[in-house]
């Protein structure tokens, strides 16, 4: 499959000017790199590419050091790429990634000012009913649409919002203020104004017990149409454990975050968070959600409520400095727990951070603790990277459906391994995510809409796929490649043969690869943020 693709594979998006360069050669040496006035910059020697075992391919992973800004030729045999070292990158990529959540506004019309070509009208405004009790109905507007269909998940949302407000916290001002949204110009960064959007959807799906409806969707997905003519009812879900405590932690993280920009909105999310806390103490029979009969919309089942007590519990102690919440962290935290894990189903890592950067020292033993416990798994994920040919955190056994976020939190752990330890291969290993998602990867593609010489065109995205505009809805990131739950369509036409790293189809029906959804995007923002910050702490050294 790599034969006809470029024998030099690339962040195709560019270098930041205080970061290294690499990328992948699949043929022998040496590599020369000119400038554009033909001037040789570089010549470096190397090895004969190796196998790797998950592409299948023979390649060689190089460091070319750090390079001024400029355009530049890497040579290798009778191959020739050109790349870019500027000192926009990663952020552009990163403010896109952000600007794309706005294009999963649901409940408002997109304007032209602020999406341009992509502007649509208001959706999903009408009244949802309760599926219990379906004679109840409420407004509950707002939110992202999940992922390329038009469901809203609290859990998923609530993980999605907390990687941008740590994002801020812990890299302020790595993601620009400007991004052209509504908000845009109101005092608040705009990672948050676009965060809120979502935080103050969630604060609707509250139950008056303080339970969290586990999500709002059809009965079943719609068909590729645009949103505003997706016109059947919607229902709001019955509650869930999960919901309840993802959301929990996420509004108490968010009183932290919002605290000194709306006072009223933070007290909002705090008291919601701890009214969210109560019901799950007076409900300690934890039941995995489960879809009623007749609802075949995404489930986010997950069977284990452990780790998001234990995240709730974190947040809570931070928030109100209430001992009852530090005991219950303590109670709720296991060596065994997954904290170099920041996915939707695993959120026990956004417990770790609150821990390991606000808490700290005040913590107690849990402190030590979790932070041991998470250095230890972390270097699960540098191993990962280092036996891979291109540098991908992805074991072979890992190309599952959307793979990326396997690649993503493993960066994520690198970076804050990194932060906690200052050990650079940590930083090489979160920065050779960054290349993966961009273009340096067996399948020469950048995985970002709208960046890229080699870019995907068409993502499993309900509006990209029915706006009559040729390229997709810009800054979504596909989930990549997946061998492991794969349609029995993409099992034919790519046949068993294919490696895990290329069982891919950049075709729009192929959800099982080439799906988008938020909680892919906000992992890859936090960690062009990181990058961000270390370039700006090395340009001020």
């Amino acid at each position: 499959m790599s034969e006809s693709l470029p024998k030099i594979r690339i962040n195709q998006t560019g270098y930041h000017t205080s970061l290294n360069v690499r990328m992948a050669v699949l043929t022998d040496g040496p590599l020369t790199v000119t400038d554009e006035s033909g001037n040789i910059v570089k010549t470096i020697e190397y090895e004969a590419p190796s196998f790797d075992e998950a592409s299948g391919d023979n390649v060689r992973l190089l460091d070319l050091g750090i390079l001024p800004a400029g355009k530049y030729f890497a040579k290798a045999g009778t191959e020739s790429r050109e790349f870019v070292v500027s000192e926009s990158s990663p952020r552009d990529v990163a403010d896109a990634l952000v600007k794309g959540l706005y294009f999963q506004r649901c409940g408002m019309e997109l304007e032209e000012k602020y999406a341009g070509i992509y502007k649509h009208p208001a959706c999903h405004t009408a009244e949802a009913a309760d599926w219990e009790d379906n004679s109840k109905k409420r407004l509950v507007t707002g939110g992202w649409h999940d992922a390329g269909d038009y469901g809203k998940y609290v859990g998923p949302g609530a993980v999605t919002a907390a990687h941008l407000i740590y994002s801020d916290i812990l890299f302020p001002s790595c993601v620009s203020d400007n991004l052209n949204i509504p908000e845009s110009g109101n005092g608040v960064p705009d990672i948050l104004n676009e965060a809120r959007y979502e935080l103050d959807w969630m604060l609707k799906m509250q139950r008056g017990d303080g339970a969290f409806h586990h999500k709002l969707t059809k009965a079943k997905f719609a068909p590729f149409i645009m949103p505003e003519e997706d016109l059947l009812q919607e229902y709001l879900m019955p509650v869930s454990h999960t919901s309840t405590g993802a959301a929990c932690a996420c509004l108490a993280l968010s009183y932290r975050a919002y605290k000194k920009y709306d006072a009223d909105f933070a007290l909002r999310c705090l008291d919601s968070a701890v009214r969210a806390w109560k019901w799950l103490e007076e409900n300690p029979d934890f039941e995995p959600y489960k879809n009623p009969e007749g609802v075949n919309t995404g489930g986010y089942g997950d069977r284990n409520l452990t780790d998001e007590l234990f995240w709730a519990a974190c947040e809570l102690y931070s928030a109100k400095g209430d001992e009852k919440y530090l005991k219950s962290a303590e109670e709720f935290f296991s060596e065994d727990m997954l904290l170099a894990e920041f996915g939707w189903a695993n959120v026990g890592g956004l417990g770790a951070l609150c821990v390991m950067f606000e808490l700290k020292e005040t913590a107690g033993d849990l402190y030590l603790k979790v932070k041991n416990t998470f250095l230890r798994q972390s270097k699960k994920a540098l191993e990962v990277t280092r036996l891979s040919g291109y540098g991908t955190a992805i074991p072979s056994e890992g190309y599952i459906w959307g793979s990326i976020l396997t690649d993503m939190n493993n960066a994520m752990s690198m970076a804050v391994s990194f932060l906690l330890t200052g050990d650079t291969e940590m930083l090489d290993g979160a920065m050779l995510q960054w290349d993966y998602a961009l273009g340096l990867n067996s399948l020469d593609i950048c995985f970002v809409t709208g960046f890229g010489e080699r870019r995907v065109m068409n993502p499993h995205h309900r509006p990209s796929g029915s706006d009559d505009i040729t390229d997709p809805v810009p800054g979504l990131i596909s989930g990549g490649p997946n061998k492991r739950y794969t349609y029995p369509q993409t099992k034919e036409k790519l046949g068993e043969d294919v490696p895990p790293a290329k069982y891919f189809l950049d075709e729009l029906p192929s959800a099982d690869t080439n799906e988008i959804a938020i909680y892919w995007n906000s992992p890859v923002v936090f960690v062009g943020a990181f990058l961000l910050s270390e370039a700006a702490k090395k340009d001020a050294r």
